[in-house]
């Protein structure tokens, strides 16, 4: 009976981690460069507990209380994948607004010296002068836009150009470049749309747009989300039967360890 409990219980958490993360999926339809997230059902298979520790007295089993401020307790990162297929690219017609088309990631600084890779956005200027993302990060390529620039531009190819006053023809202040990744499927989401590298990648290679196997960037659009919401729901309502399957065996094998306590009494 107890095989039939620890079957139920990895179905059932299984299930229950496969919803959450559909409904976020759902959240994030119209987020931009949104990347859809799924469930490593292995990874699921590590967090439940032996077949042995499923007893009530046993403080590993299901009913065990987690503690979110324990570190021990978090999500681990290898539980969600990330795909990583490009989305949707829409026209803005805002100057800052930039697309990736094909592979590849913006390096950006975070805290502490770290860096992290954005797949682009709503680019604004920050008070350095310098080009960030929404969220704040700003670009790792040395950018610098002079005060008083009357208009800012972004080629495909990854330059910035900007018009200065008191000058006839606009100047190149920065050069983007795009971040590739021989495993990008090892990239660990940190959010705000910034992902981060894991200690078992190489060194990313870093490459002028349209070079070494990228594509050129789309200046003024956005990349969209590449959640498909007909495939979501789908999916979302299996699912809902199959938590309801494991549900009913978890229930009859209750019943059955019932009928074989009430045999043992008599």
């Amino acid at each position: 009976m107890l095989d039939a409990l620890y079957i139920s219980a990895i179905g059932l958490r299984a299930q229950q981690e496969q919803l959450n993360t559909a409904a976020n999926n759902f959240a994030n339809l119209n987020t931009t460069a949104y990347k859809r997230q799924s469930v490593d059902f292995a990874a699921i298979l590590d967090r439940v507990p032996a077949a042995a520790d499923l007893s009530p007295a046993s403080p590993a089993g299901p009913a065990a209380s987690i503690d979110p401020s324990n570190p021990a307790n978090a999500r681990p990162n290898s539980l969600l994948h990330y795909d990583l297929a490009p989305g949707a690219i829409h026209a803005t017609g805002r100057t800052l607004d930039l697309a990736i088309s094909g592979p590849g990631f913006i390096a950006v600084e975070l805290p502490g010296g770290r860096v992290g890779y954005s797949r682009g956005g709503s680019l604004q200027v920050n008070a350095e002068g310098g080009l960030s993302l929404p969220s704040g990060e700003a670009l790792k390529a040395d950018i610098r836009i002079p005060s008083g620039s009357t208009q800012i531009q972004i080629l495909p190819d990854g330059a910035v150009n900007a018009s200065v006053p008191g000058e006839r023809s606009p100047r190149t202040v920065g050069q983007i470049e795009l971040a590739t990744f021989a495993n990008p499927e090892l990239l660990q989401y940190q959010g705000d749309g910034i992902f981060l590298t894991t200690e078992a990648m190489a060194e990313p290679t870093s490459a002028r747009p349209g070079e070494s196997g990228t594509d050129p960037l789309v200046p003024q659009s956005l990349e969209g989300s590449n959640v498909d919401m007909t495939s979501e729901m789908v999916s979302m309502t299996l699912m809902q039967r199959v938590y309801e399957l494991n549900s009913r065996v978890a229930q009859v094998a209750d019943e059955l360890m019932g009928m074989a306590n009430n045999m043992r009494h008599e």
